[in-house]
């Protein structure tokens, strides 16, 4: 095996990490089973692209040959896993090169004009690519980094690079960058689970509203999106499953691959409220020890990955107005003051399941004598 060499860039003043040269390769392969040094830069050069995401051994082995299928398959090159001269070639010269460049404002190069590109494909940059780095691209990379949690410079050092090749894939408009370190799981809250459930969103796996909540839907998109990408089904996103969500390469929820749709989250509001049925009213109360009618309405769509205000005037408030009722809407009535002060969540055929100061959480009609005459109207959350 001849030696894999090293190459500059095409801008004198800007360098580049090593590229594999096709001369120096030949006809010479690489394939699963060998090592050497050729395939550790091999899998360095894989991972400065964002296609390789372990350690570089220098052992060929099935994670390696899975980064190269993934690598051929997006520069339209024979899948087979081996690397041989054609492979090299789309290394070395694909528009995902790797830099170690550092491009900033006043500069004028063939770098400058990928960067815009990638920019223009992720929808920052909207004006015509002329490879000058001027004060429209710089505003276009703050945006991207702003919105990748990188240090928001300006400048596209080998961070920002590798962001853009697709190591992190967040378009503009949809901050979805979630640390591949992180674990996250059931009952977690906070802008790391708000994120996964955006990338989620993005890929279709995931339709509610992205509340920051890890319930049982964002558990059964995390489960369909494993399911369908090959990972172990957990419902777990800790680091590979957050890798896999990052990837360029990741299947995207389709026909055969259903996403979380608003039928199944209401579906699975009333599945929760109903497991609660007979647990006491407490003014005040949150949780299944004891609830008061809006203390059971945000701990039971808390559960499904929706979040609602504490109130029943804020509800209704917050709420979209629906002329009537579907599953898993939430119904309100005036009783005590004027405006809404009781409400309860729709679950078909006319009823509604609520946390009754009287006989706790049960299923009353809306037809009832003393409801009907009180209702105000439904609003859907969904």
């Amino acid at each position: 095996m001849k030696k894999i060499l090293y190459s500059v860039a095409l801008c004198s003043s800007l360098t580049v990490l090593p590229t594999i040269s096709h001369a120096a390769l030949g006809d010479q392969i690489l394939k699963q089973g060998m090592k050497n040094n050729d395939v550790q830069e091999l899998q360095n050069k894989l991972k400065q692209k964002g296609y390789f995401n372990h350690t570089s051994t220098g052992y060929f082995g099935s994670l390696t040959k899975s980064s190269v299928l993934s690598f051929q398959r997006a520069n339209n090159l024979a899948a087979d896993g081996v690397v041989g001269p054609k492979t090299v070639q789309a290394l070395e010269h694909s528009s995902a090169s790797s830099h170690s460049t550092i491009l900033k404002l006043g500069m004028k190069s063939n770098d400058v004009k990928e960067v815009q590109t990638l920019l223009k494909k992720k929808g920052y940059f909207k004006s015509t690519v002329t490879g000058y780095y001027g004060f429209i691209t710089k505003d276009a990379v703050m945006a991207f980094q702003r919105a990748h949690n990188l240090t928001v410079d300006g400048i596209v050092g080998p961070n920002t690079y590798r962001a853009l090749l697709g190591m992190q894939s967040t378009s503009a408009g949809s901050q979805t960058s979630v640390s591949t370190s992180t674990v996250l799981k059931l009952g977690m809250k906070g802008t790391a689970v708000q994120q996964l459930q955006q990338a989620l969103k993005n890929k279709g796996y995931f339709t509610a509203n992205a509340t920051g909540y890890y319930g049982s839907i964002t558990k059964n998109a995390v489960m369909a999106f494993q399911r369908a990408n090959h990972l172990a089904v957990d419902g777990i996103a800790g680091p590979a499953t957050l890798r896999a969500l990052s990837s360029n390469q990741a299947v995207s929820a389709s026909s055969q691959v259903a996403g979380v749709s608003s039928m199944s989250v209401a579906n699975e509001v009333v599945s929760l409220a109903k497991k609660l049925i007979g647990s006491p009213y407490v003014w005040g109360g949150t949780s299944p020890s004891g609830f008061d009618c809006s203390g059971f309405l945000k701990y039971v769509y808390e559960k499904a990955g929706i979040g609602l205000p504490r109130t029943v005037a804020s509800i209704y408030a917050a709420g979209t107005k629906v002329s009537s009722p579907s599953v898993g809407d939430i119904v309100f009535f005036e009783t005590y003051q004027p405006g809404a002060s009781h409400a309860g969540i729709y679950i078909g055929g006319g009823n509604f399941i609520h946390a009754s100061s009287s006989r706790g959480v049960m299923i009353s009609s809306l037809s009832n004598s003393y409801w009907s005459p009180r209702y105000l109207g439904s609003k859907s959350f969904f």
